[in-house]
């Protein structure tokens, strides 16, 4: 019955039938002897059309309009309570490939005929030296969970992309930035993506849904008259063109970002004591606080099991995550609904592992009481929740995608400034630190960015302010937070208005080599 309606609900697309013949045949011939069988065998098919640009004072530095065409293979040997995954190592029987601009048939079979062969080598081997070294304890979770009702759906919409106009529209962009000589670096970086994602597994899984995506990001570097240098970014992302705001009105606020940079480079203090006193953190400023400090407390896929387990360590002896522990002040919420805007690229209604997405209450009342999951098990945790993501040959994690916080109550501007002045005189200081924004990894030179140690969990703020009784503020330049820890969050003595922030969280979790318009 399953794959009757499979047939029915994704007839005419032309690669699903290639990739349900190939799944069968690698399944059915695949094996070694003494080494254990597939119990799972997965397929992504990738197939985007993309348009990239970097645009920079005014002018066109690089332009690409080349096919993003990818295959990806999961292979999993021995049963879901142990098999060839989550161990450390580099050939996990995971694994992905490029495939041609042109796709033919032809190509497909040949390529998934050559992948498919080296991820089952893999993952023999892997499983093998798993085996060796890793002893589950009584409490082990297990490596992978299967659905009992396969997922089958396909939605095929798809609109081609425009490249002249967004590769235009950064352009002019990138000149309303240069608003000063001191002006360093004035950027714009476009990425457009639109395609299908096709997904095929030995679960009886088939699914081709459509991605779209628009990003761009403008960026400045401005050097101050003492050497430092000063860096301010802006982001807009959205599922379709049209969405982006207007070209003039993206260019006046790129205009508005440097114009407030250049201003800090020449006015703004540096900061040469050190403070201790409440912190007010602003627009931007509040959500990435909940970026860095609360997101990976509720993201819930374990680490891998270290590759050297001679000691008996399983997975990450710093994993922040823990059911049952305050998180945050009493009365606050977290839940995490990747279907809540559909209108949003990082929306969703199906996991890259092709699971239904669903909402999570990941919070109540301060404390945590879910996290979000992949198919990898988690102990204390039932299953998967469908927030699986990454890139196909990747290791998918449960990650979060529209996540809304909620105090239990909130206060005004004035209400909230009072209370923090009051702290402050605590200190004995008549002033208190604003933070509007922090600096995003994505933007630094050269793409990789780095700060302070293991405890440090805040990256310095580009937006800080001394603010004092009286309303008025002076902008100050330099500071970084030290020794930031994840549990300062129960401590939040006040919320004031609402705020939405938006960001690129890289695919595997790791920020120090993400582009400005990848993740």
């Amino acid at each position: 019955m399953i794959w009757l309606l499979t047939a029915l609900a994704l007839a005419g697309d032309p690669w699903m039938p290639e990739l349900e013949s190939t799944l069968a045949r690698h399944q059915a011939e695949l094996d070694l002897p003494d080494a254990p069988d597939i119990y799972h065998l997965r397929y992504h098919l990738l197939l985007l059309d993309q348009v990239d640009a970097h645009a920079s004072f005014g002018g066109l530095l690089r332009r690409g309009e080349v096919p993003l065409n990818m295959l990806a293979v999961e292979m999993r040997v021995g049963d879901p309570s142990f098999d060839n995954t989550n161990f450390g190592g580099w050939q996990t029987g995971v694994v992905s490939t490029w495939l041609p601009q042109e796709l033919t048939p032809y190509a497909l079979q040949y390529n998934s005929w050559k992948l498919s062969d080296s991820a089952y080598k893999q993952a023999v081997e892997q499983f093998a030296r798993k085996e060796a070294q890793f002893d589950p304890p009584d409490e082990y979770p297990g490596d992978y969970t299967l659905l009992t009702t396969p997922t089958v759906a396909q939605e095929l919409t798809k609109t081609p992309a425009v490249a002249d106009p967004l590769v235009e529209r950064a352009i002019a962009v990138s000149a309303a930035l240069v608003t000063s000589p001191h002006t360093e670096q004035a950027d714009v970086f476009l990425g457009h993506e639109t395609g299908v994602h096709r997904i095929v597994d030995s679960e009886g899984s088939r699914l081709a849904h459509t991605l779209q995506e628009t990003t761009m990001r403008a960026l400045i570097h401005v050097r101050a008259a003492d050497g430092q240098l000063l860096t301010d970014q802006r982001l807009w992302t959205v599922s379709d063109p049209s969405a982006l705001p207007s070209t003039e009105s993206m260019a006046r606020e790129a205009a508005l970002m440097a114009q407030e940079t250049v201003a800090l480079a020449e006015n703004a203090a540096p900061l040469t004591e050190e403070y201790v006193g409440p912190v007010i953190f602003e627009d931007e400023a509040a959500a990435t606080l909940f970026r860095w400090l609360l997101v990976p407390q509720i993201e819930g896929t374990p680490s891998e099991i270290p590759f050297d387990t001679w000691l008996g360590d399983i997975g990450d002896a710093n994993d922040p995550v823990r059911l049952g522990r305050r998180v945050l002040p009493l009365g606050w919420t977290a839940v995490d609904d990747p279907t809540a805007l559909p209108d949003f690229p990082g929306s969703f209604t199906y996991d890259t592992e092709g699971t239904p997405s669903q909402r999570v209450a990941v919070i109540d009342d301060g404390i945590v009481k879910d996290v979000l999951m992949s198919r990898i098990p988690r102990t204390g945790v039932d299953g998967t929740n469908g927030h699986a993501r990454g890139m196909p040959g990747d290791r998918f994690k449960g990650r979060a995608s529209v996540l809304q916080i909620e105090p239990q109550r909130t206060v005004s501007d004035r209400k909230l400034n009072k209370q923090a002045q009051r702290l402050a005189a605590a200190y004995d200081r008549d002033w208190v630190m604003v933070v509007r924004r922090f600096q995003e990894p994505a933007v630094l030179a050269y793409g990789r960015f780095a700060w302070g140690d293991d405890s440090s969990k805040l990256p310095p703020p580009v937006a800080l302010y001394k603010r004092y009784a009286d309303g008025h503020e002076e902008p100050i330049r330099g500071g970084a937070f030290a020794g930031v820890q994840r549990y300062v969050l129960r401590d939040i003595v006040a919320a004031g208005e609402p705020t939405t922030h938006d960001f690129m969280a890289a695919n595997l979790g790791d920020p120090w080599f993400l582009a400005p318009t990848q993740g």
